[in-house]
């Protein structure tokens, strides 16, 4: 059994407005906002359509939103600025 686990992203629904309890029955976005979405809208609906029970081989895609780690050099200041001018929309923790 092989399985593949594309990294996607939750840029792939979103067309501008906030989703609240959205699920992963979301259409894809009609207009993405840049190319990254729409080249992760193409790349989802390949990896997607790959999907195989009868043959052995399982694809899914997952799509976390703001991904970050040690040293980042781009979300973590964004939401600390966000957060120092009182624009931040949720609390974390």
């Amino acid at each position: 059994l092989q399985k593949l686990v594309l990294t996607s992203s939750a840029s792939v629904v979103f067309e501008g407005t906030d989703i609240k309890n959205g699920s992963e029955d979301l259409p894809y976005a009609q207009k993405p906002l840049d190319y990254y979405t729409e080249t992760k809208i193409l790349q989802e609906k390949e990896v997607l359509g790959a999907n195989d029970p009868d043959h052995d081989f399982l694809t899914t895609a997952i799509r976390p939103h703001g991904i970050f780690g040690p040293r980042d050099p781009q979300l973590v200041p964004i939401l600390v600025q966000a957060a120092r001018s009182g624009k931040m929309k949720f609390i974390i923790g």
